[in-house]
């Protein structure tokens, strides 16, 4: 992948096909033994317009890409129910390769062993044939990937010429640095490591005037002076009292190390989707983004990986609860108030954020995303950082991000969680209680964890007894609450994320939600949605899937929406309380019509 697309089998080169099939082999490279959903090909493919034809023609193009593969590796690529998936084994891809090439250098440059850090770089960057992927149509994801990775390709050739400063080789690291400050302007450190490079072969007007060049193209470009890193390397030039460092000082200067991830919890029935997590995190440089139903135990899937990580990211991890933080740049002025910079003005805050993490490995996690707006000002801050986010929506706005979706437990990982806490005997003597419990709780992790806190609170009651108090209606929300543990607000949390939108459909969606939830039902047709609440069909399709897209609802095809019974229970909850408001007075939103 760096460079034409080659993909070799038995010491021969494989036929790769027409353009828009070389496209679906590098967006499948790009996410090795990972399903690509079908939506993703055929926007990557043919943008926001594709041919009717698209869906036959996807499979058109994975059958030829199957059958260009020797007999033996066909079962490398295979279809999934919501995509294609293609098997790489370790050390076959050069994107792969460099990646953990780049890492391993940076590791080892960072702990002063420049030789053995100068020897992964220089393997790593020997795979570069060209530019990514250049001779494939490219559109969003790939393109986005492209950026990410270019990005850490100029990282790494600056690792190397840092490492060559480190070792005492000045020379041999000047020229590369020319041509990177040539080609790339806005390169604070590499400026800086050009500066060094100048000083220690005594050239000190030189190194003075790539100063001034540096600032005459920040100030130009971006309008802004050069990082304090920077301006103090200048200092230290103009006294002549630069030493020869061991290691080079980043330009971003000096930041604090935070350890903010909140302790990790036991992960019961989604082994395999840790696996993929943890791996998909392994790579620094990516968005990674883990959405699914409140309460399906998104955050603790989440915070597991990034602890199981945690060292690929010497640089710290820092973390964000979005739904109880505020607005916009203020969250940013709260997060880098944990990085040891303080900033005020949030009109400031996006362009210090990322001079902080500039260059630096950190592990961002973002925690409960309302929506794209509240994750982009954390985007771009360094190639080799990774953000993490969680959320109920997808958020399939983010170009490049990884998606995983998880959903409720199975029914004998239900079991398993709850016999993890309450212990597999006292289950065993219940099973039908055990079971009726594990359905009532919609197998939700959340809701498990409750009622298995509830269990072990009242160990003289029987599962049977917790189990007939769910079972009623009426007060099972109520019964799902303890120690500070409450399924009701997990769940309300993406009705409130509509009721309270600036946007019609949204709120339309919430007005919906209301009316048509609590019906006995738990499915309703789109005519049936028409005729409740009066709208035209194409504002009430919007609302139906904005509801399934905060995973309020579920759809089944072809026109018929369902309520989960959980999600009925929160819609009736809250319909009730709106409807004691007016009763009392209170005062309550407008309905949309």
């Amino acid at each position: 992948m760096l460079g034409v697309l080659v993909i070799r089998a038995d010491g021969g080169v494989l036929a790769v096909g027409p353009p828009k099939q070389r496209t679906l082999a590098s967006l499948l490279l790009m996410r090795p033994n990972g399903a690509v959903p079908f939506h993703e090909m055929t926007e990557e493919l043919w943008g926001s317009a594709p041919p009717r034809s698209a869906a036959a023609n996807l499979r058109t193009y994975a059958g030829r890409l199957r059958a260009a593969l020797p007999p033996r590796e066909r079962d490398r690529l295979v279809a999934r129910p919501l995509g294609y998936r293609l098997r790489v084994e370790d050390g076959e891809l050069d994107l792969d390769v460099f990646e953990a090439e780049a890492a391993a250098g940076r590791v080892l440059l960072e702990e002063g062993r420049a030789e053995e850090a100068l020897r992964r770089l220089e393997t790593g960057l020997a795979l570069w044939r060209g530019e990514m992927l250049e001779d494939v149509p490219h559109g969003s994801v790939i393109a986005a990937r492209k950026v990410t990775v270019d990005a850490l390709r100029l990282s790494a050739e600056e690792d190397c010429c840092e490492a060559l400063l480190a070792l005492g080789q000045p020379t041999r690291a000047l020229n590369p640095l020319r041509a990177l400050v040539t080609a790339h302007p806005l390169r604070e450190r590499a400026w800086g490591l050009l500066m060094r490079a100048l000083y220690a072969l005594h050239d000190v007007c030189g190194a003075l005037d790539a100063y001034a060049e540096a600032r005459d193209a920040l100030a130009e470009d971006l309008g802004i002076e050069p990082h304090e890193g920077l301006q103090r390397l200048h200092q230290a030039i103009l006294r002549r009292d630069l030493a020869p460092p061991r290691t080079v000082v980043p330009a971003s200067g000096p930041v604090c190390l935070p350890r903010q991830l909140p302790p990790a919890t036991a992960v019961v029935g989604r082994e395999e989707e840790l696996s993929d997590l943890t791996r998909r995190l392994g790579a620094p440089g990516d968005v990674v983004v883990v959405h699914g139903p409140a309460g399906s135990g998104k955050s603790c899937l989440a915070v597991s990986a990034a602890h199981a990580v945690a060292d690929h990211y010497p640089d710290g991890q820092l973390y964000v609860d979005l739904r109880a933080a505020g607005p916009g740049a203020d969250v940013l002025c709260q997060a880098l108030r944990g990085l040891g910079a303080e900033v005020a003005d949030p009109d400031v805050a996006p362009l210090a954020y990322r001079s902080v993490l500039a260059d630096r490995r950190m592990l961002v996690m973002l925690d409960n995303a309302a929506g794209t707006a509240q994750v982009r000002p954390f985007l771009a801050a360094s190639p080799g950082s990774t953000v993490l986010v969680t959320s109920c929506p997808m958020l399939s706005v983010l170009d490049g991000a990884a998606h995983l979706r998880v959903g409720p437990l199975s029914h004998a990982a239900s079991l398993r969680l709850l016999s993890l806490h309450v212990g597999p005997t006292r289950l065993r003597r219940e099973p039908d209680a055990a079971a009726d419990l594990v359905r009532l709780c919609g197998r939700l992790p959340l809701a498990l964890r409750i009622a298995a806190a509830r269990l072990r609170a009242h160990a003289d009651r029987s599962v049977r007894e917790l189990a007939d108090r769910l079972g009623d209606e009426r007060q099972r929300l109520d019964e799902l609450e303890a120690d500070g543990l409450a399924l009701r607000a997990s769940l309300r949390s993406p009705y409130d994320c509509l009721a309270g939108s600036g946007r019609c459909v949204d709120r339309l969606a919430a007005e919906m939600f209301r009316r048509l939830g609590p019906l006995p039902a738990g499915m309703i047709s789109v005519q049936d949605a028409v005729r409740a609440v009066r709208g035209r069909a194409g504002e009430v399709v919007r609302a139906l899937d904005r509801l399934v897209e905060m995973e309020l609802a579920g759809f089944q095809p072809p026109d018929r929406y369902l309520f989960a019974d959980l999600a009925r229970l929160l819609a009736r909850d809250v319909a009730t309380h709106l409807a004691e408001l007016d009763l009392n007075g209170g005062n309550r939103a407008r309905p949309v019509a």
